[in-house]
Parts: C-alpha cells; sequence; structure tokens
C-alpha cells in the first residue's frame, strides 16, 4: 500500500476519476514505500499564477511521475482547443502539457530547495479512466496515456512503473539529459521523503494561550451580548425578574443593566449574595461613577447598620439581626431610604429571605411593588443554603408585586461538551435550548481515587497537564464541596505544588487559587478542577455538581471517589433526555 498524504480522499473531490485512481493507489498491492500526494498546489508556476497537480506519485528508485486525471465521457480537439464533456469552452493547453509545466514546476520546486535532488527524474502522464484515447502526436508519447482500456486491465503500479521506466529510457537517450544516470536508481526511500517534504510539509502553529484566552473571552463576551437582546425586550417595564440556568449570560446582563441605568442618570443599588462574585462586581462596574453603588448585600447591610459582626457571629446574626439593624437605621432618617431609582439584584434565588426583602423593598424608590428594578436568578439548581423552590416562588409572589418575567435558556459560556455535561451530573431539566459556543472538541475529564493519596496524586496529574498546555496559575480554580483543611487542595504535600496552591482571597502571588464550590458561584475560570466529591446522593450534591460543572471556559476535570464511579456512569447513560 502507498503512504497516501492526504490519508483519505477529501470530501471535496467531485471528480470520480481521481476518487478511482487514490483508492487504487491506496489499496492494490505493488505500491509498498510509495508516497502519493493528492491534489497538490503549485505555488510557483512556470506560467500561471498557480496551479494543481491531480496525482504527485514518488516511486523509489525509478522517479517522480505527475499524473493529470481527465474523468470526462467525451473527449474532442478543435481548432487547437480541447473539449472536455459538455465544456463549451475549450482549453488551449491540453492535458499533456497541463501536466508537463506541473511537473517542470515541481521539480524547479524541489531542486531550487535541495540541488542534491536534481538527479531524480521527473515526468508526467495523463490519465483517460473512462475512455478510449489512442491518437498519437508529437506532443506526447503513447506510452504516457492511461487510457480506459489500460486502466481496467492492469494494476495501477504496472502503469506507473511503466511509465517511469519509458521515461528514464527516453532520458539516457537524449544527449541533453546528461545529468540523468540511467544505473542510478533514484530515488532511495530517505530522498522519496525529502521530496514529499517539500512538495507538501507537515507543520503544526499553536496559538498562544494568553492570545487563545483573549480571543475566547471576547468570543464569550460577544456570544453573552446577543442576550442584550433580552434587555432591549424588557426595556419598557419597570419590574423584571430574569431567571435561567447558569452560563446564560445573568451576570453580564446585570451588569450592563447598570451601565445602562447610570448613564440615564439613575442611582442604582446593585447587590448579590457571594462575596467573592461582590468584589469581581466592584471591579467590573469601578468605571461607572458614585452613582452606583455595587457590594454584596450583607456588607450593605453592615454599612446601613455601621456594625461590626463578631468574630463568631452564627446564622441568626446574618438572618434576622443585622437585617433588622439595617431596615430600622433606613426608616429611622437614614440617606438610602428610598435613595435607589434601580434596583439590581443578581444571584437573587440566595437572597429571597423576608428580612432581606424588606432592605430591597425601603432602599429602591416606590418599593417593590411599584419601584424600578431587575433581578436576575437560577431557581433551577443553585439554590444550596436550604431553600425550598416552592417556598421561594410563593415569596416571590407574596412579595414582588406585579413585574415581567423573561427567560434565558441560551448557554454562552461553556463549550457544548462541558454544558452536556452539566446537564446530565447537574440534572438540569429542562435542558439548554441552545449552546452559542462551538464545539472544541475537548472531552470533560473524570478521575476516580480510593484512597487520599490516590487523589492527591491525581490532582497534581491534572494541574501538571494544564500547566503543559500553558495554562496560567490565575487560569486555573480548584473548587471543593469542603473548606479547608477538609479540603484535599489544604492537604497537598507533593513539591513543587504544594507551595503553588493558595485559598482563593489571600495574596497569591502567581498561585493557583482553591475555594469551595459554594464561594465561587456566579463566577469562571478557563479552567476548573472539582475534587473530594465522595458521591452524588441528594439534592444537594446535585446542585452543587451543577454549579461547579457550569464554571469552565475551557477545561474541567473532575477527581471523584470511586464509591460514587456508578452514579457518575449512571448519570452519563441514564441522564436526561432532552440532551444537547
Amino acid at each position: 500500500m502507498a503512504r497516501m498524504i492526504p490519508s483519505a480522499i477529501p470530501r471535496f473531490c467531485s471528480s470520480p476519476g481521481e476518487k478511482d485512481i487514490f483508492a487504487r493507489l491506496k489499496n492494490e498491492p505493488g505500491t509498498n514505500d510509495w508516497i502519493v500526494l493528492h491534489s497538490l498546489d503549485i505555488s510557483h508556476h512556470v506560467r500561471q499564477v498557480a496551479g494543481e497537480a491531480d496525482f504527485v506519485v514518488i516511486v523509489p528508485t525509478l522517479g517522480v511521475l505527475c499524473l493529470e486525471v481527465k474523468a470526462c465521457r467525451s473527449l474532442r480537439r478543435a481548432n487547437g482547443l480541447w473539449y472536455y464533456g459538455g465544456d463549451p469552452q475549450g482549453d488551449p493547453r491540453g492535458p499533456f502539457k497541463q501536466a508537463s509545466e506541473a511537473m517542470h514546476s515541481l521539480r524547479q520546486q524541489v531542486v531550487r530547495i535541495d540541488p542534491l535532488l536534481g538527479r531524480i527524474p521527473f515526468w508526467s502522464a495523463v490519465a483517460f479512466p473512462y475512455i478510449e484515447f489512442d491518437t498519437a502526436s508529437d506532443e506526447w508519447h503513447s506510452w504516457q496515456v492511461i487510457e480506459m482500456r489500460r486502466f481496467r486491465r492492469h494494476p495501477i503500479a504496472t502503469l506507473v512503473r511503466e511509465i517511469l521506466r519509458n521515461a528514464r529510457s527516453h532520458l539516457t537517450s537524449r544527449s541533453t539529459s546528461c545529468w540523468f544516470h540511467e544505473t542510478e536508481q533514484l530515488p532511495d526511500l530517505q530522498q522519496s521523503a525529502a521530496i514529499a517534504r517539500i512538495l507538501r510539509p507537515s507543520f503544526e502553529f499553536v496559538e498562544k494561550a494568553p492570545d487563545r484566552r483573549a480571543r475566547q473571552r471576547a468570543d464569550i463576551l460577544r456570544y453573552t451580548e446577543e442576550q442584550f437582546a433580552a434587555l432591549d425586550a424588557m426595556a419598557e417595564n419597570d419590574r423584571v425578574l430574569f431567571l435561567g440556568p447558569a452560563g446564560t449570560g445573568k451576570t453580564v446582563l446585570a451588569i450592563e443593566a447598570a451601565r445602562r441605568a447610570v448613564e440615564a442618570g439613575n442611582d442604582v443599588l446593585f447587590l448579590c449574595y457571594n462575596k467573592l462574585l461582590g468584589l469581581w462586581l466592584s471591579q467590573q462596574s469601578a468605571l461607572l461613577g458614585n452613582k452606583l453603588t455595587v457590594t454584596t448585600l450583607h456588607q450593605y447591610m453592615l454599612a446601613v447598620a455601621s456594625v461590626t459582626p463578631p468574630a463568631d457571629a452564627e446564622d441568626v446574626f446574618w438572618r434576622v439581626q443585622l437585617p433588622d439593624n439595617a431596615s430600622l437605621r433606613l426608616l429611622d432618617g437614614h440617606s438610602d431610604f428610598g435613595r435607589f431609582d434601580t434596583l439590581i439584584i443578581d444571584e437573587l434565588q440566595d437572597l429571597l429571605e423576608p428580612a432581606y426583602l424588606d432592605i430591597f423593598d425601603i432602599a429602591v424608590r416606590g418599593g417593590l411593588n411599584s419601584g424600578h428594578w431587575l433581578m436576575f436568578g437560577d431557581f433551577e439548581r443553585q439554590m444550596l443554603y436550604g431553600q425550598d423552590r416552592k417556598v421561594i416562588e410563593e415569596l416571590v409572589r407574596a412579595r414582588l408585586g406585579t413585574y415581567a418575567r423573561c427567560s434565558l435558556r441560551v448557554n454562552c459560556r461553556n463549550t457544548p461538551r462541558i454544558a452536556t455535561l452539566s446537564h446530565l451530573l447537574g440534572k438540569l431539566t429542562p435542558n439548554y435550548s441552545r449552546v452559542l459556543r462551538p464545539d472544541d472538541q475537548v472531552e470533560p475529564v473524570i478521575t476516580y481515587y480510593a484512597t487520599p493519596s490516590q487523589q492527591r496524586k491525581a490532582l497534581v496529574t491534572v494541574l501538571e497537564r494544564l500547566h503543559n498546555e500553558s495554562f496560567n496559575s490565575d487560569d486555573i480554580v480548584v473548587l471543593s464541596p469542603k473548606a479547608r483543611p477538609r479540603c484535599i487542595s489544604a492537604s497537598l504535600t507533593e513539591q513543587p505544588w504544594s507551595e503553588r496552591l493558595a485559598p482563593l482571597g489571600e495574596t497569591l502571588q502567581g498561585r493557583i487559587p482553591y475555594t469551595t464550590i459554594q464561594s465561587f458561584k456566579g463566577l469562571e475560570s478557563p479552567a476548573i478542577v472539582v475534587t473530594d466529591i465522595e458521591h452524588l446522593d441528594g439534592e444537594l450534591f446535585s446542585s452543587l455538581f451543577y454549579v461547579a460543572t457550569t464554571r469552565p471556559l475551557e477545561r474541567i476535570y473532575i477527581i471523584v471517589h470511586e464509591t460514587a464511579k456508578p452514579d457518575i456512569i449512571n448519570a452519563l447513560l441514564d441522564g436526561p433526555k432532552d440532551r444537547i
């Protein structure tokens, strides 16, 4: 079998004759050690701006044959023009001159790059696989023709060798071919490979990691901005509730809504639940000016109430005492009472407590029932703090009054394969309606462990792999359902990686951050590594899986205890049927 380059006939090839010859060169015996280049473009053509050779057949010990294929069912020449099939135009060059010019162009290119290959014979021929062609002319040698009868009766290897042997005999008989020596059986195998490399070199150019990530972030922003149509569609409504699963652009929409409200001259209060998300939102909104107040709800309440949380503050402080103090301060003449023209809430699902809604109601001009607000939430799988969905939906109906509702189901963050993983392992139902990002052909990776040492080894292996793929420290986040010191990242002892990890929120100085899945809600990273997954039982772990698997932009690695392997396999095989 010959080595075909490319190894398969391209789908764009429309010539049945080329397909037939390609298959015979590839599959028939007698072509061992041959190298065949199909559809070779010629940028330095002897007579044209550019040209093409249908086949370049490199045969060790004999030479190089440029084979032109004319798969026409009829052929005529009149007034010096060649007409193939029903072609009305006519070609003045003809197939033999076309093949000869291609051959001379390729030989010049080869010899220019490597003059030592100049003693290798190059020749040309024409194949007419579907018609009989027995016309003689001084313009070609009869042995340069492969017509239908010979094509069907003889192996392709026999026909090619016969042409090259005749070409070698012809060169020997010509005094102008003093460079050629019949006794030299060229090319040898090394020279054959060199000719193939010159004519069709293999190469690989890899997009640099920073450039790739900059392009991807620009693409994601562009895909997310397509969601701005949702803001435009809801612009006439004073109160809008935007609901959608992770990755549908809710946070970016919230930022855009804040920008539009500030540009309209409004005082805007922009609140979320997650501390890390609040910090990121502040950074993203820094240039919008002092008419925008952006922070977490708890930081806002602390500022309003002018209190410092106790070092051992329990849940009752955050859910009851602090909201009550902040409400009393607002009602007792605080400057923020009814101050804000627009209220924007991100992560609404985590802020639906009656006491929190009281803060919203007091701060926005006109209150929740008559004021101007936009709220963004995910009531499907991101409720990690014990909320009951039915109770929450009832609270929304009771407290938010009359509002417009907008559903977001288009994923603009994740690649299709990551989105599918989130759908299956996170039990997202219904699924995303569309995924805007193209398929990058990179599969999510799930690794299983049995002991803590095996999990540490698996984590190191993943981090080394990402490092080798040019991911920087700030491109990677390690997530766990466990906080330190119980998470595996906090107990990593393997050097140098134990020195390269640090809790998110501390001074990283080029180290890879790790944190809990809950703390990373609303954020994203090019690469996410999920650790300490011990089982998938219950709604909480399904929700954690959903949050974790919707964070990555490019890569996701999940390290799972082997006891959860059956649950993972069942989720992947028997997951919801409305798959992407």
